[in-house]
């Protein structure tokens, strides 16, 4: 990913994100809402898109680009788990950090400096499957 390079500590700090995102998000807040996980999937996504819509008002441009990404992945992280269910829920991270893995490889390794770098890492990253 041509942010920086990813290292095993980001991979496994987007892990345990993850996890919790599965682990508590959805099967401990479903579980204690009384509700599916699928209806917890669309509680959840339902509150960060009015969430979302509130972002522009933070003041501080830093704040507000943190805020709208890591709600954007969180939004994206569960569509994929509603996709494909969180029965192999481990499966499906360990998908999403080899989709990541490959993006970062393949930016450093073969596109950086080329003219058509972005538009030919977007092509990649179209090929990858992140289902179990």
């Amino acid at each position: 990913m041509p942010i920086c390079g990813f290292n095993e500590k980001m991979l496994e700090g987007l892990l345990s994100f993850n996890e919790g995102l599965v682990e508590h998000g959805l099967k401990f807040r479903s579980e204690k809402n009384g509700e599916t996980v699928d209806q917890g999937i669309k509680r959840e996504i339902s509150d960060m898109t009015r969430l979302l819509a509130e972002i522009p008002k933070i003041d501080d441009s830093a704040k507000r680009i943190l805020t709208e990404g890591i709600i954007k992945y969180s939004m994206g992280f569960y569509m994929i788990m509603r996709k494909n269910g969180i029965k192999n829920y481990q499966e499906i991270i360990n998908n999403m950090l080899l989709y990541f893995e490959s993006m970062d490889k393949k930016y450093y390794s073969e596109l950086e400096g080329k003219p058509e770098d972005m538009a030919e890492l977007v092509q990649h990253l179209n090929q990858i499957n992140l289902r179990s």
